[in-house]
């Protein structure tokens, strides 16, 4: 009997922790299509739900590229959800989030994939700054703004500081 009380409650503990995993990222079954998340998306919202790390671009609209060093701790997952809500498709922004998952090289790929889309403004979050040196050089030499922000929780901006930057420091970013 204490075997399986101890069975038991190992067992609860498991899937105790397996469920706080999905916290940050989960998959959905959506319309029939396994579709990937991370983050904050408003209810109201429309918004367009990308595979993986695919990039999109929308001509019409200030294409901007976030790129998250890691959203494994809670500020990390508050900042990129202030993302999606101050860059909307309704104020002429088409916002491509990138999450390297805490790992330097995947952040480096991942810069590369936005910079060849190409995005008009790239903000990044840093895993490494070394392996992006040469990625943040390329994007400036394409003409693409780039913003690096602090990987530190204290320093960190949000979405909405973020695009009060973007704005005020060019005045009104216009599209090139």
């Amino acid at each position: 009997m204490k075997r399986c009380l101890y069975l038991m409650s190992v067992l609860t503990m498991i899937w105790s922790l397996a469920a706080c995993g999905k916290a940050v990222s989960s998959h959905q079954d959506i319309f029939g299509t396994e579709e990937e998340h991370r983050g904050f998306v408003d209810e109201d919202e429309t918004i367009e739900i990308v595979h993986g790390d695919e990039i999109s671009v929308q001509m019409d609209k200030i294409n901007v590229g976030f790129a998250q060093s890691s959203n494994l701790s809670e500020w990390q997952v508050t900042q990129t959800e202030s993302f999606y809500s101050a860059f909307t498709e309704a104020d002429g922004y088409h916002l491509n989030i990138q999450d390297a998952h805490g790992d330097a090289a995947r952040q480096a790929e991942q810069l590369n994939k936005l910079i060849d889309a190409p995005m008009d403004v790239l903000f990044i979050v840093q895993e490494e700054s070394k392996l992006i040196t040469d990625a943040v050089a390329r994007a400036e030499n394409l003409g693409i703004r780039v913003i690096l922000l602090s990987p530190e929780e204290k320093d960190a901006l949000s979405g909405g500081e973020a695009r009060r930057l973007l704005e005020t420091e060019e005045v009104i970013y216009k599209k090139r």
